[in-house]
């Protein structure tokens, strides 16, 4: 990605240290600019297709490595991963960057702080994109066993029952120990095992403490992709980055949620939403039920791919997103 645009560095005012891409729009041109978030375990290079894609057509992108990853500080204290102020963190960045409004585009944990971009900054945005995961709305109650017990309420299923593994003390130890392992899963070329084998409650621990393999990796991942990309989460230290799910577990967010108006709630510009079909985690029927809530102007377009159809799909992902930044412009 350096080849098409600048890594830089901001001191937020949280005194944390962010590193992100930038490249703004071409000279005399009038299209907006792109916010790519990402999710657990990856970094900014994760949207390497979205980042040259959409350079190459002339828009502004910045693509932040978000807190605990690549460039950025990686803190242990949970308490500095709130998402209000991770949102915060954003802002700072479209600040120094001399960037008004977005488009906000997020998958995985991303959309957690981007749901408190509309939430508690509505006015530095154009319009939402949201993939895989679904917006959170502010929940002064949040926890993750109701919100279990909901989702197969719905569903029939489990989906979010390895969050407890990766918010315990021992995880990131356990990850490093079976680090093959745990891509064989998190990357395997037969994703129903996410809903088997990663899914339910105790199923993700036993799955690495037993040092299992699946029966191959998927085929958008070369060896050379997969090394890249399990080099650059080890150099995280694993430990900060589990502290995304421990914030949800422990409810850290519970108390800034609760300061929210309402009002605030629902989602008032145009929206996007990107479920991932074969996604046996966050499951597409519940984010579309969520969507269809809280989003005033939405639109969704499906996809047939895993969790990771930015690196699955890159080329149908852009043409979905850039259809839809196009309309905004008409």
């Amino acid at each position: 990605m350096q080849s098409v645009g600048t890594y830089k560095t901001i001191l937020t005012s949280r005194n944390l240290t962010y590193g992100y891409f930038s490249s703004p729009p071409s000279p005399s041109s009038t299209k907006p600019t792109l916010l790519f978030l990402h999710g657990y375990p990856s970094s900014s290079y994760d949207w390497e297709a979205q980042y040259v894609h959409f350079t190459g057509k002339g828009y502004g992108v910045l693509v932040p490595d978000m807190l605990g990853y690549g460039g950025t500080d990686k803190p242990l204290d949970v308490q500095l991963y709130k998402a209000a102020a991770i949102a915060r963190d954003l802002v700072d960045i479209l600040d120094k960057e001399g960037v008004e409004k977005v488009i906000v585009v997020s998958h995985d944990w991303g959309t957690l702080p981007a749901s408190k971009l509309i939430n508690l900054f509505p006015t530095r945005i154009l319009a939402n994109i949201f993939i895989s995961l679904s917006y959170f709305p502010p929940d002064p109650n949040f926890d993750v066993d109701a919100l279990n017990a909901k989702i197969k309420d719905l569903t029939g299923e489990s989906s979010f029952g390895y969050w407890e593994f990766f918010a315990s003390d021992d995880a990131a130890d356990v990850i490093i120990k079976h680090i093959d392992s745990f891509y064989s899963l998190g990357w395997t070329s037969t994703p129903i095992l996410h809903r088997t084998d990663m899914a339910p409650k105790g199923k993700m621990r036993e799955w690495l403490e037993g040092d299992k393999m699946g029966p191959g990796y998927a085929s958008y991942m070369s060896p050379e992709d997969l090394e890249a990309h399990k080099a650059r989460f080890l150099a995280t230290g694993v430990q900060a980055p589990q502290k995304w799910y421990l914030g949800r577990v422990k409810k850290v967010d519970n108390e800034d949620d609760a300061l929210i108006p309402l009002d605030k709630y629902t989602i008032p510009h145009p929206t996007l939403f990107i479920p991932t079909l074969q996604d046996y985690l966050c499951l597409p029927e519940v984010g579309v039920a969520v969507m269809k809530q809280y989003a005033q102007n939405l639109s969704v377009k499906e996809v047939d791919a895993t969790h990771w159809v930015m690196m699955e799909r890159p080329g149908e992902l852009n043409q979905i997103l850039e259809e839809f930044v196009v309309g905004l412009q008409d």
